[in-house]
């Protein structure tokens, strides 16, 4: 396992953040859900504090997919809509586990949401 992903999964039990690795087809073909998402899908089984991610996948898109989970997740408990909050997400996919850290943490901090800056790479465009 790289270490930047196993050290994002150890922060995030650190946290109290289960993440918990499971099947396409217990996710219904979605990479990943967080809590707000999935509950909204029908996911009934899916606790408060706990990310499902897909298994299947490369270890690398497992760990932008849970970065991208975490940060959807803190920007739809703070009341965005989900398509700014998925966006954004998306965005975030390229982030180092340090800025996701920082990110994450600032959220819990309640910091407004105009504080917040998300950078777009400019390397693919």
């Amino acid at each position: 396992m790289k270490k930047s992903f196993a050290d994002l999964l150890e922060w995030c039990k650190s946290k109290g953040i289960k993440v918990t690795f499971t099947d396409s087809k217990t996710l219904h073909d979605y990479a990943a859900l967080n809590p707000p998402i999935a509950k909204k899908l029908g996911f009934k089984n899916i606790k408060k504090n706990e990310i499902l991610i897909d298994k299947g996948m490369p270890e690398e898109t497992q760990y932008k997919n849970l970065i991208h989970e975490l940060v959807e997740q803190e920007l739809l408990r703070d009341g965005e809509a989900y398509w700014p909050s998925h966006l954004k997400a998306l965005r975030s996919e390229r982030w180092s586990l340090k800025k996701a850290q920082k990110f994450i943490v600032k959220r819990k901090g309640k910091a407004p949401l105009k504080s917040v800056r998300i950078q777009v790479s400019r390397r693919n465009k």
